[in-house]
């Protein structure tokens, strides 16, 4: 179980903010940790974690964005996760350019209470951190790092203390012209290692071709197995994997939701956005993809542009049917008649794979959903599924970077806490939060924008 920062047996809900202020600090960013429960979650049983405060290195400085990604994994073996934090635009010393930091704050009976370490490059003139992922990519068990840097990556040997990082391999092959700005990992043979996915802009010029490569892990280290997408899918806004089909070996699932579609691309959603599923067999990730979109049938509602169906995804299995299932962020959508008021899609794992066979949708106007949707609320601009109460079905927070809060704000931003069950998400016991529940008093840092593990950095427009 990812996410246990506790150890107490339930998954932790983390809500990053990297335009929260911070002492005074514009966009210094902070990230806020709900301890999960048998009663879920609640923001009285929460951590919030910023630079400089509680063993946690450097100092909030206006426009780091710390909390603009994040992971975590058990990296030191002691048998609590950790979060591993970056900040995108942190300075390396006063006076140069913002070229980002990673930082693995520490997990302990109390929680993330216990400091943390910070990660650097090797090269100091690198752009650092575009994305960071945790698993384990030697087979080992253990749990290793891997940080994206635009043009290679960084994979991270077992060894990790509080001290100090363990030894980092970079790896460059298969970049190209290819800028990197997504990891995924999974299991895609059921080898027992974990493999890489990385994606991005394949072309500069064209700005919204794709570039998937795929990295295949093992004792012997990482190497390129093969590109899975030559420019035929939209430029992944973030992605997640997951045993969709049930076979023991884990699926790709990317988003595409913002850049949505070029001219030079299938274009099945009419530019409402869409999905590429890549399932995982005995020889990796085969050949496809799959497309799902807003105009699939059993998909809910019509093709709407801009949909961005596809901008966040996340995968859990929400039904509690042994399938993973997958939550899609159309952030874009014109719910109950406001434009851009956002909804979420959930797309039901089978023995067939992912088809819109039962999908269920939701937004603000859902029955039972706090609030109202109104315009540019951007309801699913990020998701994550995850079981915070342990009942067996995986629960699915969705954020709303563009809800207004207070008076005279636009963006806000607001999570909502959906549980799981077996027809889908339920708004039976649903909770809502936003920065005043913490005691924050910034307006307009869309509170909660960033969930992690596949969804989309919230800067769809």
């Amino acid at each position: 179980m990812h996410d246990d920062f506790n150890g107490d047996g339930y998954a932790d809900l983390v809500t990053a903010t990297p335009g929260a202020t911070v002492a005074g600090r514009a966009a210094a960013g902070n990230v806020v940790v709900q301890y999960g429960s048998a009663d879920g979650i609640s923001p009285s049983r929460s951590t919030t974690v910023v630079q400089g405060a509680d063993g946690v290195p450097d100092s909030p400085e206006a426009g780091d964005r710390f909390g603009a990604d994040f992971s975590s994994g058990d990296l030191d073996g002691d048998g609590f996760d950790d979060l591993v934090v970056t900040a995108d635009h942190e300075k390396a010393d006063e006076g140069t350019g913002r070229i980002g930091s990673v930082t693995v704050v520490w997990g302990g009976s109390k929680g993330l209470t216990d400091g943390g370490t910070s990660v650097t490059s090797d090269k100091d003139d690198e752009n650092f951190a575009a994305d960071v992922a945790v698993a384990d990519i030697d087979g080992d068990r253990g749990q290793n790092l891997v940080v994206l840097n635009g043009q290679r990556m960084l994979t991270y040997a077992d060894g990790f203390s509080r001290d100090k990082p363990s030894r980092a391999t970079g790896v460059t092959d298969g970049f190209g012209d290819v800028s990197g700005g997504s990891l995924v990992t999974g299991d895609f043979t059921g080898s027992g290692s974990s493999d890489i996915v990385v994606s991005g802009a394949s072309d500069a010029e064209a700005g919204m071709m794709s570039g998937v490569n795929v990295y295949s892990g093992g004792p012997d280290g990482v190497t390129l197995k093969r590109e899975i997408s030559e420019g035929d899918v939209p430029v992944s806004d973030g992605g997640a994997s997951g045993d969709l089909n049930k076979d023991g070996r884990e699926d790709l699932v990317l988003g595409g939701g913002i850049d949505c579609c070029s001219d030079d691309l299938e274009n099945p959603s009419e530019g409402a956005g869409q999905i590429a599923v890549f399932y995982g067999t005995k020889d990796g990730l085969g050949t496809g993809p799959e497309i799902i979109h807003p105009g699939t049938p059993g998909v809910p509602g019509e093709i709407g542009v801009p949909d961005a169906f596809g901008a966040s995804v996340s995968v859990g299995d929400v039904t509690g049917d042994g399938h993973d299932d997958v939550v899609v962020g159309s952030p874009g959508k014109k719910a109950g008649g406001a434009a851009s008021s956002g909804s979420v899609v959930l797309l039901k794992g089978s023995a067939k794979g992912l088809t819109g066979k039962g999908a269920v949708g939701l937004s603000q106007d859902t029955a039972g959903v706090p609030g109202v949707g109104e315009k540019d609320d951007r309801f699913g601009s990020a998701v994550r599924v995850t079981d915070i109460d342990g009942d067996g079905r995986s629960d699915v927070a969705v954020s709303a970077k563009g809800e207004d809060v207070t008076a005279g704000a636009e963006h806000d931003g607001a999570v909502w806490a959906l549980r799981g069950a077996a027809d889908g998400m339920t708004t039976k016991g649903v909770s809502s939060f936003s920065a005043p529940k913490f005691g924050f008093t910034f307006t307009d840092a869309k509170f909660g924008s960033v969930l992690g593990y596949g969804t989309s950095p919230g800067d769809f427009e």
